[in-house]
């Protein structure tokens, strides 16, 4: 079968688990052809997206100007490519699709479609970094262009409103779709979708990465090490980690925080936080690391903290399991599908940072706990993160949705 992933970055020889990699991974392993069309962003070298064209893991990237209209560079992309199967559409906020979902149609090509978190749509919710706070509004997405022209006519906002149309319009185009977690199945099922075929297939990681060899640390960190990875922003919670240091460094005052994030600029506001609770001495601020130093660091650390306010779906928790380290994670969607609490991590109310060192400490002074759960975690990623089991019941749906389309046309 022929596969075309259309993705953001997705395909990076810089991250080693991003989906749209991981994905054609599988697929490439199990025998099919995969091409990726994703973002070509050279003024950010750190994301590895400024070749146009080149191969990883046998998917071949085409890398085109992340556009609306005109698109040139995905339409010559579209067309320089062999008729794929089926087209995998990947992300709530790609501007590809909207070109590229009625190309594919035009030829009878299906689309099948992975949101990758509803509430990463700033169209749907009020407040991406705390959605849970606020109701979602699908009365808000915009699927036609008379509507998008009425409302510019109402508020004078044709720009937003026609990126609004642009961004839901192929969604009411799509064959089947994909949803990482139930959370978004249910949230599909809302915006009106639950008529369409749906089947819930969750992420995975490159795990012959995740098992082979690492670097030793470049750093050398007294322990314990407890390494923050991901954005610094509300919704990421490292807010709550800087709050929970001080409990945790009063019982272990040589514990390091590690810092892990492609955001530099939000070093200095990280290290006044930190001196204003006493414990900067604890804090250490790595930035931006190869996937490789990413690993090491966490074989070496006694806890991985992953709060979140929001999550389209906590790669990073199956990173922490794979790699041996106990997580701590928010008992919200998503999440809760990952992490069964005592089991395989602990799981701390929203917006707790107290609760977040409780759990931290207890697993830095509980040894069984500490078993049990990272025992658990192995056996989550082997059981229910399989990447060849999972990327079989995504060919399921392709095979789905192929013989549905094919069937249409033939009896038309």
């Amino acid at each position: 079968m022929r596969v075309l992933i259309l993705g953001l970055g997705g395909v990076s020889r810089n991250f080693r688990n991003w989906p749209e990699r991981t994905l054609g991974q599988a697929l490439v392993r199990a025998g099919h052809e995969v091409h990726a069309i994703t973002y070509w962003q050279p003024e950010s070298p750190h994301l590895g997206l400024a070749a146009r064209e080149e191969t990883i893991d046998g998917i071949r990237v085409h890398r085109v100007r992340p556009q609306f209209w005109p698109a040139r560079d995905l339409l010559a992309a579209l067309r320089g490519l062999p008729r794929p199967d089926v087209a995998h559409i990947m992300h709530p906020r790609n501007v590809l699709a909207w070109q590229a979902v009625r190309w594919l149609k035009r030829r009878g090509v299906p689309v099948v479609w992975t949101w990758l978190g509803p509430f990463h749509d700033r169209w749907l919710i009020a407040d991406r970094e705390r959605p849970y706070e606020h109701q979602p509004h699908p009365e808000w997405l915009i699927y036609r262009p008379g509507e998008a022209l009425r409302r510019s006519l109402r508020d004078g906002r044709l720009r937003e409103n026609f990126r609004n149309y642009a961004i839901h319009q192929p969604l009411r185009h799509v064959d089947a779709f994909i949803p990482c977690s139930r959370h978004e199945a249910e949230v599909l099922a809302t915006l009106g979708f639950g008529e369409r075929p749906s089947s819930v297939v969750p992420l995975w990681l490159d795990m012959e990465f995740m098992r082979g060899p690492a670097p030793a640390l470049a750093l050398p960190l007294t322990r314990p090490i407890i390494p923050y990875i991901g954005q610094l922003t509300v919704r990421k919670c490292y807010d709550m980690v800087i709050e929970a240091m001080p409990a945790v460094v009063a019982r272990f005052p040589q514990a390091s925080f590690v810092f892990v994030t492609h955001n530099p600029e939000g070093r200095a506001n990280l290290q006044r936080m930190a001196a204003e609770r006493g414990v900067a001495a604890n804090l250490h601020f790595l930035g931006t690391i190869s996937e490789e130093e990413k690993l090491a660091l966490l074989r070496a650390s006694d806890v991985l903290p992953f709060p979140s306010r929001y999550e389209g779906f906590g790669l990073p928790l199956l990173e922490g399991m794979a790699a041996g380290t106990p997580v701590v994670s928010t008992d919200i969607p998503v999440v809760d599908e990952i992490v069964r609490d005592g089991e395989n991590g602990l799981l701390v109310p929203y917006d707790d940072a107290g609760a977040l060192a409780r759990a931290m400490l207890a697993l830095l002074e509980d040894p069984a706990l500490r078993a049990r759960v990272v025992a658990g975690g192995t056996k989550t990623i082997a059981e229910r993160f399989d990447p060849d089991q999972l990327a079989a019941q995504v060919v399921t749906v392709y095979n789905s949705v192929r013989a549905a389309v094919s069937g249409k046309y033939h009896t038309s």
